[in-house]
């Protein structure tokens, strides 16, 4: 069993991918969130999806469940900034994720803002104690050698 489990949402790839290369460096579990109807991939299409969601307050439901996290010493949780806070698949999965009390690091990519993104994290996440948030614009996702690199200081930062 492996010490570390990365939770993660991703519309696009780019969390998916950010994901996998965490996995491969730390030997750590995969978890996707899915929600049942899929977003569109183009994100302003995505958006206007996720604003109308927000502004009736219906989250979407999620296909993907909840994983046991008692048994890891640490959570990696990450995707995308939608309208600057947690795409919504991520803040349904949030409403009832038990995290533990593990220490949960988190990263959020982004193309333009992510202003609330970690202060909402922060009232969102339940029984788990969020670390600082690492910040992936598309200027370093853009860039797989700079992507990697950020992606090892980060995890040597943790240790």
């Amino acid at each position: 069993m492996a010490k570390t489990l990365i939770i993660y949402y991703s519309s696009t790839g780019y969390n998916d991918r950010i994901a996998k290369q965490l996995a491969a460096k730390t030997d750590a579990d995969l978890f996707r969130i899915e929600p049942v109807e899929e977003y569109d991939h183009d994100m302003w299409a995505a958006w206007d999806i996720a604003k109308k969601e927000r502004e009736e307050g219906q989250l979407p439901a999620l296909k993907s469940g909840y994983p046991d996290t008692s048994q890891y010493q640490q959570i990696l949780l990450g995707g995308p900034s939608w309208g600057y806070t947690l795409a919504n698949p991520l803040q349904s999965f949030l409403t009832k994720a038990d995290f533990a009390g593990k220490p949960v690091y988190p990263w959020v990519t982004f193309y333009d803002h992510d202003e609330k993104y970690a202060e909402d994290l922060r009232a969102q996440l339940h029984n788990g104690q969020v670390q600082d948030l690492l910040e992936l614009p598309m200027s370093v996702l853009d860039n797989q050698p700079r992507l990697d690199q950020t992606l090892t200081d980060w995890l040597t930062q943790m240790n």
